[in-house]
């Protein structure tokens, strides 16, 4: 019966410490979001791995991409490649790349997200409004009409998207 008692008390004392740990990560994260320095943020991010840091480092792309720096390409390609984030996390960077993409060719960024677009998941379709955007800036009309029409033909396309793909239709015109 002792050892019954103990074992839960263990447990019980174990589940508090990761609470109390949880909470402090929480507190922390809140206040490097709301502070104007990066410090507290980069320091966060320096940890790795998901949860907060994996936050943390997002934030500091958001904000250099907000600044119109050219370093949040990078920062996004670094959250891309981290082969410890879920693949959800790094598909989103990845696409955040190209968005913010300052220095790279076309061709290299279409080949960053040819996979997310040719794949069903939750970022397919907007891999395929990127992939319109990308053909067209290449001058490559034919291409831009192919990832017009598979994203057409996707299913549960949202209205939104739905008249942003009718705008790009007419804009393209025969």
């Amino acid at each position: 019966m002792v050892a019954i008692v103990v074992v839960v008390a263990g447990r019980q004392g174990l589940v508090a410490y990761q609470d109390k740990a949880r909470t402090t990560a929480a507190n922390a994260y809140l206040v490097a979001v709301e502070a104007t320095a990066p410090d507290a943020l980069e320091a966060i991010a320096a940890e790795g791995g998901e949860g907060y840091p994996m936050l943390a480092q997002f934030a500091v792309a958001a904000r250099l991409a907000e600044a119109g720096d050219d370093a949040a390409e990078d920062a996004y390609l670094v959250l891309a490649n981290d082969a410890a984030l879920d693949p959800i996390y790094r598909e989103a960077a990845m696409l955040f790349s190209v968005m913010n993409a300052s220095g790279s060719s076309v061709e290299e960024r279409m080949t960053r997200i040819g996979g997310i677009a040719g794949a069903d998941g939750p970022w397919q379709k907007l891999a395929l409004e990127l992939m319109i955007g990308l053909s067209l800036e290449k001058g490559d009309i034919a291409a831009a009409r192919t990832h017009l029409q598979t994203l057409r033909f996707s299913p549960d396309i949202s209205a939104d998207l739905n008249q942003r793909l009718l705008l790009i239709d007419a804009a393209l015109g025969e």
